[in-house]
């Protein structure tokens, strides 16, 4: 199983809700800042809980062993590219400033303090890693993953390259249903913010098919950190 007899016993005993991570929820932590998608409100958010679940009182995190291969393989070129995004800001405000002090304007500019934030955001992406109860994988969800994958059933679709998703989904439906059967009724979470797997086309609910799968275990889905704070009831 995806956890020991142990490690759901003393989870159960704690009775803290549980946020269950994506890969690409994690590396957003430290992924290009210049994005529109980036608001200070889910920066917050993400920040909050993971204090909560630092301090051990109030939120249990889960990572599945995919998510940690997943990360070591990609989090060098989401920061280099994270870097090259924000030195092009950081170039384009200095050239506006410059032309727009050729018209006539006067002040100066402000923005070099942004330099740097990658190299600020990564402790912050050691530290999930180092709160995350490891959820490793196992020959069951392997095979469930693979089925998933040829039926296929979200997040796989044909013509694409699923498997690694699949396996994430799948230990976390596993360890959902180990914790519910020993008694957990505490909100339990999966975070992913790689929407386009999971919502329906031009919508923003989730496919009918893994909504059914995550709602068979009490796992409510959330697109970001502020979500994922409110479902979680925090």
């Amino acid at each position: 199983m995806s956890l020991s007899s142990q490690e759901v016993s003393h989870l159960v005993g704690l009775g803290l809700p549980v946020l269950c991570v994506d890969t690409c929820t994690v590396l957003d932590v430290v992924r290009d800042i210049t994005r529109e998608t980036v608001t200070t409100g889910d920066v917050n958010a993400g920040f909050a809980l993971l204090s909560m679940a630092e301090e051990g009182s109030d939120l249990i995190v889960l990572m599945a062993e995919q998510v940690t291969l997943e990360i070591a393989s990609n989090v060098a070129s989401v920061e280099q590219e994270a870097q090259a995004a924000l030195q092009k800001f950081l170039a384009q405000a200095q050239r506006i400033h410059d032309v727009a002090m050729a018209f006539g304007a006067q002040g100066n500019i402000q923005v070099r303090h942004l330099d740097g934030h990658v190299g600020r955001a990564q402790p912050v992406l050691d530290r999930w890693k180092q709160v995350a109860l490891l959820v490793p994988h196992n020959d069951g969800v392997a095979s469930r993953a693979f089925r998933r994958v040829n039926e296929p059933r979200t997040p796989a679709r044909r013509g694409k390259e699923s498997m690694k998703d699949c396996v994430i989904v799948e230990a976390y439906i596993e360890a959902a249903s180990q914790l519910r059967a020993a008694g957990m009724t505490a909100p339990i979470v999966f975070a992913s913010s790689n929407t386009k797997e999971y919502f329906a086309p031009n919508t923003r609910h989730l496919q009918g098919d893994i909504a059914q799968d995550l709602g068979a275990v009490g796992i409510e889905y959330a697109p970001n950190f502020s979500a994922a704070k409110h479902n979680l009831g925090l």
